[in-house]
């Protein structure tokens, strides 16, 4: 819309904007327009800005207005207007015209207003049409070019009679009309547009959007627009100047015409022209038809003679010869010539009616011209026309042209002047001379001339000069043939016919750069011409004449016939002379000189010429037989045949010929090498020697002629039209019109389809490629067959141009509007290619930075745009650069990406390989963040954009480009979900050209679709096809603009269903390092077993014979998402995917898949459904079931698609086990919470001593971490068992189970270490107990919280610290990050059993050291030990069990034993590391005893707890003895 605008607003403005703006009145300019469009302003402003005389100036402003109402003006304009405008800042005082200029027919006259005059220079210059009074005048004869127009008179005159009273107007003055009430004025406005501006609209553009004015335009209530033409425009000349024409009902000025001269596709018509080639200085325009004034007579223009041939009538028709130039260079014509423009004129059928009053009734060629021998044109008249007698005699005559008629046929110029052939019949006869002599009367010995002769028999002489590289190895012995074979009388009219036509004279370039001219048989040069121009080297003067001579005859001699040659003329020998010279002397004596006898002259034989050596010349030939190595035995028939025709050729042909030998034969068809030996070769021997031996071995077998020339080609950008040229088909090949055609590319035929299309010419044939892409480059080769063959290949490989990749940065972007803000532009294309950033100027090159500084005072919220474009091809590669001036305040700021609020977005480059855009959107945190990636690497969307335009000739040859790029560039393609998509996309729409165009799939291209399928398959595009398959199913764009409602995934396993269903009927193999693909035939069963993962059976089947083909994906679990029926999320695919299909009818197949996770649980047998999900797809069970379950899982179903397993992550489906697993948690937690209880109830008590506080310590952080981690496993089940995911979440309880799991191993092994130390060293020992207290606690927390720590660092940012769709515990298949658990709890308890060991023997060995030992201390270590010895083997047996689970998960009873044990880990340490002690049992029972006692009168406690008390005597255990209570302690411990 910015065009039309401009038009619009230019119209208006544009002219006096122009005018005034270079004068420095752009302020009062600015006002003027403002009044004139009805801004409103204040009056009283306007009135205070009067009275001011601060910075206040007065300008004057010139306007020239076109009008026919005088009267009106000069009433508007003495009311004294004022206007205020700009708000008042400035104001228009005062009005008044100054100058009156009007026609009188022959000139204009321009008047001065009252009290005004035109200066002196003025009148002198431009001449006055009244009287110079005071250096002044009233009336000027012109119009002023410089705009200058009358000026105050300052000092006046006396009143002059002529100066004050104005003239009389001159009778040719039309008077004014009564004053209108509306005037109207022409505004001229002069536009000057680049084209380059237009973009493409033209001004065909600007005619319609005027002449689509719908008027009338309302500026304010004083003035409006009524109507809008275009009257002038100029447009670039060839001369480099400018061609000015008119539109429709304007026309240029009689003088203008004149002054400028007519263009000279243009007639000078009616007083006036069309076109000028100049645009007027003055800034005259076209005018309109009816006020153009005829051209000015000139008084003194002679009465005419009364001879003065009335002119006839007018006739209802005019008829007008439009000559019509045209200048083709021959490269243009591709082979048509001339006769195809002329008879394309002679096919005019006429009349062409153009309008109501023009119509073309004929057209006739007239003129041709050729570029001459010399340099100059030689011009041809066509039939009936011919060169006037004039133009012949001024520019000579074309040496084979006679002058005839007062006429000519062709001349060696093209008349500067114009001039054409004229018709025959209007060219006027020569002038006769003013000089001529009275010729004498006849002698009467003038033979009378013979009667006419009824048939006048003429040598028609043609000049032929064809370049030999035009001939394409035809030699002169192919004209020569088929002039020999005219058929004879050849009727052209009825008073012409040629009877006969000759062969006569043919040149060639000679060694020393000149020409050697032969005359051809039956022909020979004159005497005269022989020793003139010496004779050719190789010929000799025989019989008055010779065969060849060294040149060209100037004057346009020709061989002639030999009957016809003269005789060379014969000199006479000198005669001896008598000279008598008169001798002076007294006497007169006669003295006779004799002039003796000549002295006989001594004949010497000449020394004979030396030898020349024999010049040799190596040949071959083609023939289109197939070679056999027979051919080279001299007795073989085709040798012979071939040898006998060189040698008579050589002897028919070359003049000192010495030998010819056949080289060898080859293959290549059958290809004959021979070699010739003479003493000299003239070329047209040679030429003629090809020919012959060409022509008579075609009359035996089939030869193929090689074109010396290559197939013309030019390279296009990808995707652009060829059209590639085979022939001119030469003479010697022998065709008719039934000759066939065929095109390869790289030996591969070319077969026409929708963009390959083939057609026959004349004598060529053309290859049209509609679209050329990379898989049409390489070595082309056209044959025309028709009994022999003509071969035409192209010089070398055919290949596209690089295509300019153009990248601007930034593309769209906001900018602070603020003085000095800045931002870079970089505008890059890759090599060889340059550009330019416009409106900037600077040099093209490969890379342009550019700073733009924004300026506070032009914001405005039409963006600045930059254009960055290619240099060569513009309008194909460009970019553009779109900066938003904006002011405020913005949440985000970045130099990269700019200003801009919340979801503002702003647009920026791919990377240099790619082609597209990202795009960053401003984000709540201030920053800015890639939401968008639409970049596809440059190679892949030049095969996808092929892709959509493939055909059974380009298949092959794209997809080995597809597999060799998707391969080379794998580490990009299985990063980007865009490439991975664009892939996905290519191979669907293969599947689609396979499918709609029936072809067939061969081993190879399926090689190569399965190479491509591969890469997208590998491990590294799983989050790639995540990201696809998460956005496909949430009906989102994914992260590019570029993918289909279709899943990606879904698309992509269609796509190889559709194109294995197009394979041929062979049988074969293919493996790659991702895929198998097997394809056999069977008749009964089929059983197989593919790469030892996956088998299958048919029982029975049709009893037809059929193929099978069966594809194995070995990580196709990557792509295919595993959403079932049930829309579960927790679901794995958990087995290689294999795609079946056969030809016959199967309904019972059996599969068998190998497990890829053993962890995993309740197997599913599935088949892709692509009608799932809305079209999505997804895993369907209808029709399949499991049978077996094993080491493998056995599947059977009932149709054939692609299948796979889907597996649980949660375990066996027992309910055993999840009522163990709840009951025994349930006891361990309630357990441990009594074992805290009684610790915090008895701790007083039990932790005398240091040892015993550090036990107890022990078994309650042993305790309260256990109890911790139960708690962390129920919260952890919960989220596994959620619907909805919470992958972080699950991470925190992971973390805590992991830690708390450690941390109870760790105060194991901190309590087994106490042991060891209290045995070893405790009667020695000098640890105090905070110490020792603090030891236990970096130990029991600090080790577990390292390892805890470590894992998680290093496993969660790559997303392989918890188990995938499984419980929130560590991760095993991927990062074995259980091991972090396994490793440190496993190590613990074989420490411990060793440190129990070494216990018991240090204690039995040292069993009087024990003996020493406090009775405190003594039970503490024993409760110790007593406790390590029962929960070690436990937890050892508990978590070996725990690994069990990892390596047979499908062994029922290690789950139901880790189970069991797991889960009653609470209720082992209450019993083992609390319930055993007896010290504990001592206390609880005193706080029994206690208790009863209290609660009776006197009598004995009959508590409840009697039982423990019992059970304590027992061991013998006598509370109240301290005596003997240490020897009694141990004895029974």
């Amino acid at each position: 819309m910015a065009l039309p605008k401009a038009i619009g607003y230019g119209i208006i403005l544009l002219a006096i904007f122009y005018s005034l703006e270079h004068q420095g009145y752009r302020e009062s300019l600015n006002t003027f327009f403002k009044e004139l469009l009805g801004t409103k302003a204040s009056h009283s402003y306007a009135r205070e800005k009067r009275v001011s005389t601060i910075n206040t100036r007065e300008v004057i402003v010139q306007a020239v207005v076109d009008a026919s109402d005088l009267d009106l003006i000069r009433l508007l304009l003495s009311s004294n207007p004022v206007f205020s405008v700009l708000d008042g800042s400035v104001i228009i005082s005062s009005a008044e015209a100054t100058s009156v200029c009007s026609s009188n027919m022959t000139e204009y006259e321009c008047r001065c207003e009252d009290s005004l005059a035109w200066s002196y220079n003025n009148c002198i210059t431009y001449g006055a049409c009244d009287e110079i009074v005071g250096d002044t005048c009233n009336c000027i004869n012109a119009l002023p070019e410089d705009g200058q127009h009358c000026q105050p008179v300052t000092t006046p005159s006396p009143p002059s009679p002529n100066v004050t009273t104005p003239s009389p107007p001159s009778p040719n003055v039309t008077t004014p009309a009564p004053p209108s009430p509306n005037v109207v004025i022409d505004l001229v406005v002069d536009v000057r547009i680049p084209v380059s501006v237009l973009e493409g609209y033209g001004v065909s553009f600007i005619r319609t959007y005027l002449n689509s004015f719908p008027g009338p335009y309302i500026i304010n209530n004083f003035t409006q627009i009524i109507d809008l033409n275009l009257t002038t425009v100029c447009y670039p000349g060839l001369n480099g100047g400018l061609q000015c024409q008119c539109e429709e009902q304007f026309a240029w000025s009689c003088e203008t015409c004149i002054d400028h001269t007519v263009c000279s596709n243009t007639t000078f018509t009616n007083d006036s022209c069309g076109c000028i080639n100049a645009l007027p200085p003055g800034g005259e325009l076209c005018e309109p038809i009816t006020s153009v004034a005829p051209c000015s007579r000139s008084t003194n223009v002679t009465t005419p003679a009364p001879n003065v041939t009335t002119p006839a009538p007018p006739s209802p028709n005019v008829v007008i010869d439009l000559v019509v130039d045209v200048r083709i260079p021959v490269s243009v014509l591709e082979g048509y010539g001339v006769s195809f423009i002329r008879n394309y004129l002679n096919s005019f059928l006429g009349p062409f009616i153009i309008n109501d009053f023009t119509q073309i009734i004929d057209l006739n060629l007239t003129t041709v011209c050729y570029p001459g021998l010399n340099g100059g044109l030689q011009c041809y008249c066509e039939e009936q026309f011919a060169w006037s007698c004039d133009t012949c005699i001024d520019h000579t005559v074309c040496s084979n042209t006679t002058f005839t008629n007062d006429s000519c046929g062709c001349i060696n110029a093209l008349p500067p002047g114009g001039e054409l052939c004229e018709p025959i019949t209007s060219i006027a006869p020569c002038p006769p001379p003013t000089n001529v002599t009275t010729p004498a009367p006849p002698t009467p010995n003038v033979t009378t001339p013979a009667p006419p002769a009824p048939n006048v028999v003429t040598d028609l002489v043609v000049d032929v000069r064809i370049p030999v590289s035009v001939l394409e190895g035809d030699d002169v012995f192919f004209i020569l043939t088929y002039l020999n074979s005219f058929p004879g009388s050849f009727i052209i009219n009825n008073f012409t016919q040629i009877i006969d036509s000759n062969l006569t004279t043919v040149c060639y370039p000679g060694l020393n750069g000149g020409l050697q001219c032969y005359c051809e048989e039956q022909f020979a040069w004159s005497c005269d011409t022989c020793i003139k121009h010496t004779v050719c080297s190789n010929t000799t003067f025989t019989n008055d004449s010779c065969g060849c001579v060294n040149a060209l005859p100037p004057g346009g001699e020709l061989c002639e016939p030999i009957t016809s040659i003269g005789s060379c003329p014969i000199s006479t020998p000198p005669t001896p002379t008598t000279t008598t010279t008169p001798m002076t002397t007294t006497t007169t004596p006669m003295t006779t000189t004799t002039t003796p006898p000549p002295t006989p002259s001594i004949e010497t034989t000449p020394p004979p010429p030396p030898t020349p050596t024999p010049v040799v010349e190596t040949f071959r030939l083609i023939m289109n037989i197939e070679y056999s190595n027979e051919y080279n035995n001299p007795d073989n028939e085709v040798h012979q045949n071939v040898n006998n025709i060189i040698q008579a050729k050589c002897k028919e042909t070359i003049e000192t010929f010495i030998s010819a030998t056949i080289t060898s034969f080859k293959k290549g068809s059958t290809i004959v090498e021979y070699t010739v030996r003479a003493s000299s070769f003239g070329k047209g021997e040679l030429q003629a020697l090809k020919s012959g031996i060409f022509t008579e071995l075609a009359k035996t077998y089939s030869m193929i002629y090689q074109s010396s020339t290559f197939i013309p080609f030019q390279s296009p950008f990808l995707g652009e039209k060829v059209i590639l040229t085979c022939g001119t088909i030469p003479l010697v090949v022998g065709f008719t019109d039934s000759w066939t055609i065929e095109w390869k590319v790289n030996d591969k035929m070319i077969l026409a389809d929708s963009l390959h299309k083939i057609a026959k010419n004349r004598n060529s044939s053309t290859l049209t490629i509609e679209r050329f892409f990379t898989t049409d480059q390489g070595e082309y080769t056209c044959l025309l067959k028709e009994g022999n063959v003509f071969r035409q290949t192209s010089n070398g490989v055919l290949s596209v141009k690089v295509t300019p990749l153009v990248q601007v940065a930034p593309m769209k972007q906001k900018v602070k509007c603020e003085d000095g803000n800045s931002v870079v532009l970089t505008c890059t294309v890759n090599s060889p290619y340059k550009v330019k950033l416009l409106p900037v100027v600077l040099e093209p090159a490969n890379s342009i930075s550019h700073t733009y500084v924004a300026d506070s005072t032009k914001c405005s919220p039409t963006p600045v745009v930059f254009t960055c474009q290619e240099e060569t091809s513009p309008n194909l590669f460009k970019k553009k650069v779109s900066l938003e001036l904006v002011r405020g305040s913005f949440l985000c700021d970045d130099p990269r990406f700019g200003v801009g609020n919340l979801d503002d977005t702003v647009e920026f480059s791919c990377e240099p390989d790619e082609v597209g855009q990202r795009i960053a959107a401003c984000l709540a945190n201030g920053s800015w963040a890639t939401v968008e990636i639409n970049c596809i690497l440059k190679p892949i969307k030049e095969l996808l954009d092929q892709s959509q335009f493939l055909t059974n000739n380009s298949l092959p040859e794209f997809l080995q480009e597809l597999s060799n790029v998707t391969i080379a560039l794998s580490a990009k393609v299985v990063v980007s979900p865009t490439n991975i998509n664009a892939i996905v996309e290519i191979l669907t729409n293969v599947a689609n050209t396979v499918t709609s165009s029936n072809i067939e799939i061969n081993r190879d291209l399926m090689t190569d679709v399965l190479k491509t399928a591969g890469v997208l398959t590998l491990d590294e595009a799983t989050n790639s096809w995540e990201t696809l398959n998460n956005k496909s199913a949430s009906n989102s764009s994914v992260i590019t603009s570029n993918f289909t409602d279709e899943s990606p995934s879904s698309s992509f396993l269609l796509s190889i269903e559709n194109i294995t269903s197009s394979l041929d009927k062979s049988s074969f193999n293919i493996e790659t390092t991702s895929i198998i693909l097997t394809k056999t035939t069977f008749t009964d069963s089929f059983t197989a077993d593919f790469n030892s993962s996956v088998g299958i059976d048919i029982p029975e089947s049709d009893g037809v014979n059929k193929s099978i083909t069966v594809i194995t994906f070995f990580s196709m679990e990557n792509v295919l998402p595993a959403r079932a029926v049930d829309n579960s999320t927790s679901n794995v695919v958990n087995g290689k995917v294999v795609l079946v299909q056969s030809t016959g009818n199967i309904t019972n197949i059996t599969i068998e898949f190998n497990i890829i996770n053993d962890s995993l649980k309740t197997p599913q047998c599935v088949f892709w459904n692509f009608d799932l999900f809305d079209g999505l797809g997804g895993w369907d069970d209808e029709g399949c079931e499991v049978s077996l379950v094993n080491e493998t899982v056995t599947c059977n179903c009932n149709h054939l698609t692609s299948f796979s397993i889907l597996m649980s992550p949660f375990g066996l489906d027992l309910p055993i086990l999840d009522y163990i697993t709840y009951i025994g948690v349930g006891i361990s937690m309630l357990s441990l919470v009594i074992c805290l209880i009684i610790e915090a109830i008895i701790w007083r008590k039990v932790c005398r001593n240091t040892t015993a506080f550090l036990r107890h310590v022990s078994i309650v952080n042993i305790a309260v971490s256990l109890l911790i981690a139960d708690i962390w496993f129920i919260i952890g089940a919960a989220i596994s068992d959620a619907e909805v995911k919470n992958p972080p979440a699950c991470t925190a309880a992971t973390f805590f189970i992991h830690f708390f799991y450690l941390a109870l191993f760790f105060w194991m092994l901190a309590s087994a270490l106490l042991l060891l130390y209290r045995t070893i060293s405790v009667f020695g020992g000098d640890l105090s107990k905070n110490a020792l207290l603090a030891i236990g606690f970096c130990l029991g927390y600090g080790a577990p919280l390292i390892i805890a720590v470590i894992t998680i660092a290093v496993t969660a940012p790559v997303e392989e610290y918890i188990r995938e769709n499984e419980a929130c515990w560590l991760n095993w298949h991927k990062s074995k990050a259980l091991l972090a658990f396994v490793i440190p709890a496993l190590l613990i308890v074989v420490i411990n059993l060793c440190i129990l060991i070494i216990v018991l023997y240090k204690m039995l060995r040292r069993r009087g050291v024990v003996d020493s030992a406090q009775p405190a201390e003594k039970n503490a270590l024993s409760v110790i030990a007593r406790t390590l010895a029962f929960l070690t083997p436990f937890f050892g047996l508990t978590w070996g069990l725990g690994v069990g689970t990892m390596i047979d998960p499908f062994n029922i009873g290690i789950h139901i034993a880790f189970a069991f044990f797991n889960s009653l880990q609470g209720f082992f340490i209450l019993v083992f590391g609390t319930l055993l002690d007896k010290k504990v049992w001592s206390e609880i029972g005193k706080m029994t005893s206690s208790i009863g006692t209290r609660s009776t009168s006197g009598g004995n406690s009959s508590s409840g707890l009697g039982f423990f008390r019992n059970w304590r005597r027992r061991d013998g255990y006598n509370i109240s003895s301290h005596d003997s209570g240490v020897s009694n302690s141990y004895i029974n411990t």
